[in-house]
């Protein structure tokens, strides 16, 4: 199935292009889109991921929600990685 992956700000500069579109397997769970992000992108893994994969310096969303690792992608979707934001 095809997914669209898209980089938003430091994430958009680390891998050099704004998103794309990748076939994953049916069942794949965002968890094991982000592997596979890791994998294609070592720079995601170098910079953004630490070893043992705390996420504090990433948003991931999903169809404009934020995301868990266990939800199950399907065909169309849209998943987003950009930077935690803050505010006062």
């Amino acid at each position: 199935m095809r997914i669209k992956v898209r980089y938003f700000a430091r994430f958009r500069s680390l891998v050099g292009i704004g998103e794309e579109e990748l076939e994953v397997p049916e069942g794949t769970t965002v968890g094991e889109l982000i592997s596979l992000l890791k994998e294609r992108h070592p720079v995601l893994r170098e910079e953004v991921f630490a070893e043992d994969d705390d996420l504090a310096d990433v948003n991931i969303s999903r169809n404009g929600s934020y995301a868990s690792f266990d939800e199950v992608l399907e065909e169309g979707d849209v998943v987003a990685l950009f930077p935690p934001v803050s505010g006062g």
